[in-house]
């Protein structure tokens, strides 16, 4: 039984890496900001090592197998970063299509996560406004994203760079956020 649980996670989870390979291509436009001595910036694979290690840091668990294949073909199209002028990772902004969401035409924004060292200085809040103009000008109607209801800067930083809760979700137990995005065409 357990075996057949494994499989049917398996292809779950390859369901969902073609779903975002797929559709992630060309989805996002090639900005670069720099502010602060910080740049903002498309991420790539070359920083998911980084990333891996970063969110390992902060949330006490490594990402997803799956998604760590998701981002490893996906990265310049799902992944924002903020890095020194040294090159090293700040900051980062991971992005995926929800198959609950395809219908909606909304991608979802899965985890942001800043170095322990330079959070509080509205780095956070910054990735997010700079994530979501990349965005702006595709076929999406609008971005989303989930913050627990325990975690209040993570809350608050959604809404600092313009999402609003629209519902509750049950499991988890979390705020359910949108951002629309302004269509210019």
């Amino acid at each position: 039984m357990q075996f057949l649980h494994m499989l049917d996670e398996t292809v779950s989870h390859m369901k969902v890496f073609r779903l975002n390979l797929k559709r992630a291509r060309g989805i996002r436009s090639d900005l670069s900001i720099s502010d602060g001595g910080f740049t903002y910036k498309r991420g790539g694979s070359s920083y998911l090592r980084e990333i891996e290690l970063l969110h390992i840091a902060l949330f006490g668990a490594p990402l997803l197998g799956f998604l760590r294949f998701i981002y490893r073909f996906c990265a310049p199209e799902l992944m924002s970063v903020v890095v020194d002028e040294n090159d090293k990772l700040i900051a980062y902004d991971l992005f995926f299509f929800e198959p609950s969401e395809i219908e909606l035409n909304v991608l979802h924004e899965l985890y942001v996560g800043v170095r322990a060292d330079y959070q509080n200085r509205g780095i956070g809040v910054k990735l997010r406004r700079y994530s979501a103009s990349c965005y702006e000008n595709s076929s999406l109607e609008g971005l989303s994203t989930l913050a627990h209801f325990d975690n209040i800067k993570a809350l608050r930083s959604a809404q600092k760079s313009g999402y609003a809760i629209t519902k509750k979700s049950a499991k988890p137990p979390a705020y359910y956020l949108y951002r629309p995005l302004h269509k210019r065409f």
